[in-house]
């Protein structure tokens, strides 16, 4: 099954395709509208963000660290960061996806504990996913898990096969988008070298190689897995005042489903679904009520039905019959169905889709998972009843909501989702899709396509252009047509459901022939040896005769003798032939019996043919235009014959100008070889100055030693004269200073007269 087998997509028609990994955040809008109640968005996403990636970040840990066991510890930091994560924070652009890859990148870089880069004996020992529907040798897939660059692998990874966008790369590494542009650019292009190394070369496969490349087997999800944080009901617990809970044996989008016992019945046991949304407002109550609502419209024994429901803790629960049996995807788990098997299977499922669309009721989720084969007490041990589980995501003709699990997604279906252009209408014939898929993959269990790598957009991306492959075992091939028509990618050559039950009958034909075979001998081999006895006694009489007329003198007494002998044996004859005719009255009656039979496919051929010749009507009114279209087209061919013969006559003309112009050609070879000649000389002369060059540049060197030794000696210059520069300052200031305290004190006074000045020579 693949890694989306219990994840179901919704998308509101109305709202546009997002880009990017921005699927979850549709179908989170989606489910959230699909309920009525558009406040709870937040909570639908927080709710599934970690489980829609799962599958992809655990693969991811696991090639980045080389170990699976490291992948679920780092695995179980993730969750524990997104359960403390606030939603609104987990939605901002852009987006859930970026956010967790980025949280997930960070425990591996971590700068206090990073981890190294996983060795090649590591990968290695990695379980890489079985390829049988890539139809590539492993050889060019190990080359790029184990010889590309660390980087460039990571990148590549992220990009392909964990499908994110450059925008939400960016995010991731905290980087511009247009460094990231370049990083990927760089790590393709190693990317096809290597595979130009081996021959692929289709750049339209790239990508998908790249996904398969980086795949691992996926993780088999567990109950914890699907419902983490979702208590289950504790047994004995009363629901409705009467149905005493046992044990949850079942686990929806939307719901869980319990055993339970009806105390008002002794001894009788229900299944009751209990929805996991509360609904307190009067919308989101009818909104609940949708899928009871939908399945009380159809009627079929192969189409679960409900029998009493009601709210509990304001969710709303109901009641079904309980089936003992298993699903048809647990039975495929120890075997592949006969044709026998599946014939008794599928017709009824497909009987019971013909009623829902009847009803104007689509189911959108028909897969193996959703088939219950419930063997019901009276019928026989070997006697199953197939039944149609879970209405959930169905949809009435007037609701534009599309539903459904990716691996059996019609072409249409998958278009929603995708890139693609041309979105065509989703119709009842998507379900026709989805049971022809569904039985496919019983047929042939080993082939059914998976999501590699989860890698779901990819997926998605290639299932809106391309449908899966018929059956391809012995005994099965001759089914090729019949699938070919009913997993057609164009849901106008799809048959109805009611045209396939009829057409289901293709499973038992090999049977139907060689029963054929047997009634036509047993018919044909008594009338035969009849005739063959018969032609004996005629032509022993007719030989008696002639004998008789040439001996008739001689022989009269023994040809009469012989005569009688043969009328005895005559006698004989007639009664062993009157014999075998009441013998083989009653074959004519079985094959009378056939032959209504096959009056009445007759007449449903008949049917057949005439939409047939509506067809065929609608056809020649195509062709009467196309043959006026033709004569316009003939008359413009005409016109373009004439101007064909003038550009025969320029083309004459354009030749012998082209011979000239070789002649010019030559000449410039010659030339061309004379430069590369002038050239080879030069590349003697560029070696010599290569030499100089390298001598030039140890000079260079040293003369750059020196001028460092200069520019040394110039700062200590420049700073001893900066310092001269600060004294000289500092001198002239203390010599202004003195000058202004000389100027302040003013001219010495003169000598006292009353004092003696001595003598001059003393």
């Amino acid at each position: 099954m693949g890694t989306m087998g219990t994840v179901p997509f919704l998308l509101n028609q109305l709202r546009p395709p997002g880009k990017g990994g921005a699927a979850l955040t549709q179908a989170a809008a989606s489910i959230a509208l699909f309920q009525g109640q558009p406040q709870t968005i937040v909570d639908v996403l927080h709710g599934r963000a970690f489980r829609y990636y799962a599958e992809g970040l655990r693969q991811y840990l696991a090639v980045r660290t080389g170990s699976t066991g490291r992948a679920d510890h780092y695995l179980s930091k993730l969750r524990a960061f997104v359960a403390k994560s606030d939603s609104d924070d987990l939605i901002q652009a852009p987006g859930v996806r970026a956010r967790l890859y980025r949280a997930t990148r960070g425990y591996l870089h971590n700068q206090s504990r990073p981890h190294a880069p996983p060795t090649k004996s590591q990968l290695e020992e990695l379980p890489w996913r079985a390829l049988p529907s890539a139809h590539l040798s492993v050889s060019p897939l190990n080359a790029l898990r184990f010889d590309l660059s660390a980087e460039h692998s990571e990148l590549l990874e992220l990009r392909h096969a964990r499908e994110l966008s450059i925008d939400e790369l960016a995010f991731v590494y905290g980087k511009t988008p247009l460094e990231m542009e370049e990083r990927v650019d760089a790590a393709m292009a190693q990317a096809q070298f290597i595979l130009d190394d081996h021959g692929i070369r289709d750049a339209d496969r790239f990508g998908r190689v790249i996904v398969e490349a980086f795949a691992l087997e996926a993780t088999p999800r567990t109950h914890d897995d699907e419902h983490t944080g979702i208590e289950p009901l504790p047994n004995g617990t009363i629901v409705g005042g009467r149905y005493s809970i046992d044990a949850r044996v079942g686990l929806g989008a939307f719901g869980d489903v319990y055993r339970a016992k009806d105390t008002e019945v002794p001894g009788h046991v229900v299944a009751l679904k209990l929805l996991h949304q509360a609904a307190h407002s009067k919308s989101a109550k009818q909104s609940a009520l949708r899928e009871l609502r939908l399945i009380a419209s159809v009627f079929h024994p192969s189409i679960v039905q409900f029998k009493d429901h009601g709210w509990f803790e304001e969710r709303l629960w109901f009641v079904m019959p309980w089936y003992d049996g298993e699903t048809l995807e647990s039975r495929l788990q120890r075997e592949p169905l006969s044709r026998a098997e599946a014939l008794e299977i599928f017709q009824p499922l497909a009987r019971a889709l013909a009623a829902m669309h009847a009803a104007g009721v689509r189911h959108q989720d028909v897969k193996p998972e959703n088939i219950f084969l419930a063997r019901i007490p009276g019928f026989g041990p070997d006697v199953v009843t197939p039944v149609l589980l879970d209405l959930g995501v169905a949809a009435t003709e007037a609701e534009m909501v599309v539903a459904g699990t990716p691996t059996y997604f019609a072409p249409e279906v998958a278009a929603q989702f995708a890139s693609v252009e041309r979105k065509p209408t989703v119709s009842n014939k998507a379900d026709v899709f989805a049971l022809a898929l569904s039985l496919r993959n019983a047929l042939e269990p080993e082939t059914q396509e998976d999501v590699a790598a989860g890698a779901v957009d990819t997926f998605i991306e290639y299932r809106s252009k391309a449908t899966p492959n018929a059956p391809a075992r012995k005994g099965l091939k001759y089914l090729t047509p019949f699938f070919d028509r009913w997993m057609n990618w164009d849901a106008e050559l799809r048959p109805t459901a009611d045209e396939l039950v009829e057409e289901l009958s293709a499973l038992s034909l090999p049977e139907e022939r060689r029963e054929r075979v047997k009634t036509i001998l047993r018919w044909t081999i008594p009338m035969a040896l009849a005739l063959l006895g018969a032609s004996g006694a005629a032509v022993t009489v007719f030989y008696q005769k002639a004998e008789t007329q040439r001996e008739m003198a001689h022989q009269a007494k023994l040809t009469a003798s012989d005569l009688r002998q043969d009328l005895a044996d005559t006698r004989e004859i007639a009664e062993q032939l009157e014999l075998r005719y009441e013998q083989s009255r009653l074959t004519r009656t079985e094959l009378a019996k056939r032959l209504a039979r096959t009056d009445g496919r007759v007449a449903s051929l008949k049917t057949q043919l005439k939409d047939e010749e509506r067809r065929l009507m609608r056809t020649r009114d195509k062709l009467a235009q196309n043959r006026q279209d033709k004569a316009t087209i003939e008359q413009h061919l005409a016109e373009t014959e004439r101007d064909l013969s003038a550009t025969e006559r320029s083309l004459s003309a354009t030749n012998q100008k082209l011979a000239a112009t070789a002649q010019e050609l030559t000449a410039e070879e010659e030339r061309a070889k004379r430069i590369e000649r002038k050239l080879e000389r030069e590349g003697d002369r560029r070696v010599e100055l290569q030499g100089e060059i390298a001598a030039l540049d140890a000079r260079l060197k040293a003369e750059a030693s020196k001028a460092d030794e200069l520019q040394d000696a110039v700062a200590r210059a420049v700073a001893s004269r900066s310092r001269a520069e600060l004294e000289l300052e500092f001198a002239e200031d203390e010599l202004e200073a003195l000058r202004n305290r000389a100027v302040t004190r003013g001219p010495e006074p003169e000598s006292d007269p009353s004092i003696d000045e001595p003598a001059p020579d003393s």
